[in-house]
């Protein structure tokens, strides 16, 4: 009981961890990725957003492999258990959650820059209170509030200043103004062929505007790592759809 209770402990800083370098867990489950192949998602993330060298890559691959080898290990060890901790244990496994959490931000905090461990921690609290807020499917949120999650995102992930901010605000105030007039206009009649030529027409026109725009607002920097982020959205998209059919 005391080993499969260590486990647990083990188990739930991994879970902690993983949660916080990458922002959808549950779509690796509807990937059903490998443990592998999660753990160089979690790397590619970190590698984008914190432009990780070489050097820190390996460090960084190293402490997600450490953490994802000891959460297989208590899955397995969990898999025809039944028994409960008690209320003792369970005050323990708090302490011992915050124990690795600590221990998992130290490890970050010696690995990266100052301005790369900055950036972690904002991602990470980015993170919980997109949970707190219950930010995925089905929450039925407002356009406003889409474009405040989506500027928010964007402000992290390409550091942008106040004065890109508010142009980017408008920006997707815009396009999301448009795109409710569209819904508005369509109401629930489908769309005939012409209907649909001309629309796929139109929103290759509008992304190419929208696109010219943001490349006037960010710097040369900003909007490389912004085409990258698009390009990486587009290809899950794609990855999705196909695991639908």
């Amino acid at each position: 009981m005391k080993k499969l209770f260590i486990a647990a402990l083990l188990f739930v800083g991994v879970v902690s961890f993983a949660q916080d370098i990458n922002q959808k867990p549950a779509r690796d489950q509807k990937e059903k990725l490998t443990p592998e192949q999660r753990n160089e998602k979690h790397l590619q993330k970190l590698t984008s957003e914190l432009n990780l060298d070489k050097k820190q890559q390996e460090q960084v691959k190293q402490l997600i492999a450490e953490k994802s080898a000891k959460a297989e290990k208590f899955k397995e060890s969990r898999k025809d258990s039944k028994t409960k901790p008690t209320d003792t244990e369970r005050e323990a496994l708090k302490k011992q959650i915050t124990a690795e959490k600590e221990a998992t931000d130290a490890k970050m905090k010696a690995i990266l820059n100052a301005d790369q461990y900055t950036k972690w921690t904002a991602l990470k609290k980015d993170h919980k209170d997109h949970k707190g807020r219950g930010d995925h499917k089905g929450d039925h949120k407002t356009p406003q509030e889409r474009d405040q999650a989506h500027l928010q995102k964007l402000t992290t992930d390409l550091s942008l200043n106040a004065d890109q901010q508010k142009q980017v605000s408008q920006l997707l105030s815009d396009r999301s103004t448009k795109m409710e007039t569209l819904k508005k206009s369509r109401g629930d009649a489908k769309p005939t062929d012409a209907e649909r030529k001309a629309m796929k027409k139109q929103m290759e026109e509008d992304h190419k505007a929208f696109d010219a725009k943001m490349k006037s607002i960010l710097n040369a920097d900003q909007y490389k790592k912004w085409t990258t982020i698009q390009k990486e959205h587009k290809d899950k998209m794609k990855d999705h759809r196909k695991d639908k059919m």
